[in-house]
């Protein structure tokens, strides 16, 4: 049995899947953790009732709820030119148009930043409906609240249908931005096309890979033969079950970067 009540829960809203993780902050302890691929965004309710019902821990009653959005359709500004008025026709002119869509700002004190990011309106009404003591934030806008790397620092996060990829470089982010793909091909270009726009060289960079990937897989097989320095993430600072086969340590690497920031 999870305490809820000492207890968090972050609810992953990404592009096809939704997951849900229990996590201790004070004891940097993970308690359980599922992801789903999502149907139809209209049962979404529906199917929230049988991911609960299956798994009893899936409930509002934690110390504290945070409802993360993963998928791009955000923009980040500087809090010096942003403006709330405009927010919709800057989201359309970046990403196009958001309809049916509820829209959210954070805003980043650490980088001086607002985020305003859309979600699907019936996503946000089923979770808004479950979990209404739940936070929303931008998965994007929880990393810019943490120190960037010292030295370069290049990951590739893979989630079904979309890798997001961060560089760090002496302190600071110089680029966080979440790309769709449908190839292997389209995942390794976005990589070197980074590399190219940043002036990073294979020779000198190491491209750390984490997330929802097999070893096996046709994509991690392009990856592999084309980036010269590519690394499976393999250290957590949170407390995972144990590594195996169909959960790696690079699976979990994905969520204990999150993790870490709203510990």
């Amino acid at each position: 049995m999870i305490d809820s009540a000492s207890a968090y829960l972050l609810v992953q809203a990404g592009d096809g899947f939704i997951g849900f993780a229990a996590f201790r902050p004070t004891e940097k302890k993970l308690m359980g953790w599922v992801v789903y691929k999502t149907e139809e965004a209209s049962k979404l309710e529906e199917q929230l009732g049988a991911i609960a019902a299956k798994h009893t821990w899936v409930h509002t009653n934690y110390q504290k709820v945070l409802l993360v959005q993963y998928a791009p359709t955000n923009v980040l500004v500087p809090a010096i030119l942003n403006n709330d008025a405009g927010k919709e026709l800057l989201l359309e002119q970046n990403i196009g148009p958001q309809q049916n869509s509820v829209l959210f700002r954070d805003i980043v004190l650490q980088q001086s930043l607002v985020n305003h990011y859309a979600v699907d309106a019936l996503m946000a009404a089923a979770l808004n409906k479950r979990f209404s003591k739940g936070d929303w934030w931008h998965v994007q806008s929880l990393l810019l609240t943490k120190q960037a790397a010292g030295g370069v620092c290049v990951t590739a996060t893979i989630y079904f249908n979309e890798v997001q990829l961060t560089v760090e470089r002496n302190g600071n982010w110089l680029l966080l931005q979440s790309y769709s793909y449908q190839t292997p091909e389209d995942v390794l270009y976005h990589i070197l096309n980074v590399m190219q726009q940043l002036d990073l060289t294979q020779e000198e960079t190491t491209i750390y890979l984490q997330g929802m990937i097999d070893q096996h897989s046709a994509l991690y097989d392009v990856l592999y033969s084309y980036i010269l320095h590519l690394q499976l993430k393999d250290e957590l600072q949170y407390s995972f079950p144990a590594a195996t086969d169909e959960h790696p340590v690079h699976l979990s690497a994905s969520l204990d970067q999150v993790l870490v920031c709203v510990s």
